[in-house]
């Protein structure tokens, strides 16, 4: 029951579970649906109001206009007719011709703008033939020269009042436009407000989606790297919801967290090997070293007392040998010495810092450059440096001067007769250090062969053609000692000019007084 219940889950969260690109694609048809609504609507508003505006100036406007001429012709025509009657001045009757002529053209005008919308003008029409019958020449365009003022001013102001009427059909035209235009624009606007809500609830809508199929699925992805980022290795992600391509990363994160939690536990387990190998390998060394030097001190001490003669006369053959074997036994002793303090610096990694004290580091090279003038004396190498401040440090003195007896015995070492070997102490750019400089003018190292150098038992190729003595192990000392006081070694040389080689170290911070 249990199985089947569980197969139903995974057949609805795969039917729950869609493509980005479907919800996407669906949230742009829903995006364009509200647009193409809020557009309809907004377009049918506009026709709306285009219509109005445009009934009302094609039709109500010119009928306003032509009724108020059609007025104002009507009385020219009456006060020039009148003014005939009465004066028979031609001037008059030349008026009411043109007055007469322009009636004609404002009521062929008014009917072609009215086209058969204002019944009252077929009124007024019969009116104000009646008018022209009254006052013009039979078969003429000219005024009659006598005039029954009487029933011509009866006429005339039939034709004026229905004119009037008419006119106040025309404003009640154009004031019903104005009400219906007032109506279409709050429609519109009322539907254009509708659209626009409707098109704000289908984004928030789509919003929404998009937020609970990507947006949440991804922060909560991001909270569980978080946690685990945090401390919790085996934090899982959420696969039951979100966008298929969210839920297939989610499944694919949590197979890598099972992974990485099998490879971190393998991991410590081999951690924990390679410290028990490390702890058996230092006890190997400190015991195969002790049993060592015992033999080698016996038997550097014999070879020493042969090539004294103490047990005879030698021949210049076997002192050669002798001296083969001497030089080979303090090698070996050498190789000694630096495997023991390899491994005592390895040991002592996370507890050589709570013996740091404050030194001047001039001092420390003052003291090498002293311990070394033998052996500089004896290859004809000049070494000089002048130090006259104080370059204050943390450090262990003995292993810092470790570290600058393997650079300056190289340089020396490596140096031919003639040349010079220079100590420098300067600030480093930061001005919050110290850089101790060694250059010679030794032999140099090939340049395909610096990167190396700082590898166990690496020896440069010239060094070792020309059988200069050496374990390949002072670089790596010193190395070691300068990044456990927190500084940085370089080193630059040309084959054939000589070499250089710096040691960055942090200063010692500045000690406040106190105040008194």
């Amino acid at each position: 029951m249990s199985s089947r219940a569980a197969r139903a889950r995974a057949v609805v969260g795969r039917a729950g579970n869609r493509r980005v690109h479907a919800i996407l694609q669906r949230l742009v048809i829903l995006w364009l649906v509200a647009l193409l609504i809020t557009g309809a609507t907004a377009a049918w508003g506009l026709a709306t109001v285009r219509e109005h505006v445009e009934t009302t100036r094609s039709t109500i406007t010119p009928l306003v206009d032509a009724t108020h001429e059609m007025q104002e012709t009507l009385l020219r025509a009456q006060t020039a007719v009148r003014g005939y009657a009465v004066s028979q001045d031609v001037v008059f009757a030349q008026e009411y011709v043109r007055a007469t002529s322009d009636l004609g053209d404002v009521r062929q005008r008014l009917e072609t703008v009215a086209a058969g919308r204002l019944l009252q003008i077929q009124r007024m029409n019969q009116v104000v033939d009646r008018w022209l019958h009254l006052t013009r020449r039979p078969d003429s365009t000219s005024p009659r020269s006598v005039l029954d003022l009487r029933r011509s001013g009866a006429a005339m102001n039939e034709a004026l009042a229905v004119l009037r009427g008419l006119s106040d059909d025309v404003v009640q035209m154009r004031e019903e436009s104005r009400s219906a235009l007032r109506r279409s624009m709050s429609v519109a606007n009322l539907a254009l407000m509708t659209a626009a809500l409707l098109s704000t609830m289908v984004i928030l809508f789509a919003l929404r989606r998009v937020d609970r199929l990507l947006a949440v699925p991804l922060l909560e992805l991001e909270s569980t790297v978080a946690r685990q980022r945090d401390g919790e290795p085996d934090a899982l992600a959420d696969t039951s919801r979100g966008a298929l391509e969210v839920v297939n990363l989610a499944k694919t994160f949590n197979a890598f967290t099972r992974e990485a939690c099998v490879v971190a536990q393998q991991r410590e387990r081999t951690v924990a090997q390679l410290h028990e190998l490390n702890r058996q390998k230092s006890m190997f060394v400190s015991t195969t070293n002790h049993e060592l030097r015992t033999p080698l001190t016996s038997i550097s001490g014999y070879v020493e007392m042969l090539q004294d003669g103490d047990y005879g006369q030698i021949t210049p053959e076997q002192d050669r040998v002798l001296e083969v074997v001497q030089r080979n036994t303090r090698r070996l002793q050498l190789l000694i010495e630096d495997l023991l303090l390899i491994n005592r610096l390895d040991q002592e990694q996370d507890e050589h810092a709570k013996n740091h004290r404050e030194l001047d580091l001039a001092e420390c090279v003052s003291r090498v450059m002293t311990n070394l003038v033998p052996q500089a004396t004896n290859g004809q190498v000049s070494v000089t440096g002048e130090f006259t401040e104080p370059w204050l440090v943390l450090g262990d003195r003995d292993r810092l001067e470790r570290a600058i007896i393997n650079v300056v015995g190289n340089a020396v070492k490596f140096t031919p007769p003639g040349g010079t070997v220079t100590l420098t102490l300067t600030p480093t750019a930061t001005g919050r250090g110290v850089r101790f400089r060694c250059e010679d003018t030794g032999m140099g190292i090939p340049a395909n062969e610096i990167d190396s150098l700082f590898t166990s038992f690496t020896r440069a190729s010239n060094a070792a053609a020309q059988q200069i003595p050496g374990t390949g192990l002072g670089l790596v000392i010193v190395r070691t000692i300068v990044e456990q006081h927190g500084g940085v070694v370089g080193l630059r040389s040309s084959e054939g000019e000589g070499t250089t080689v710096t040691v960055d170290l942090p200063l010692a911070p500045v000690q406040k007084k106190a105040a008194p």
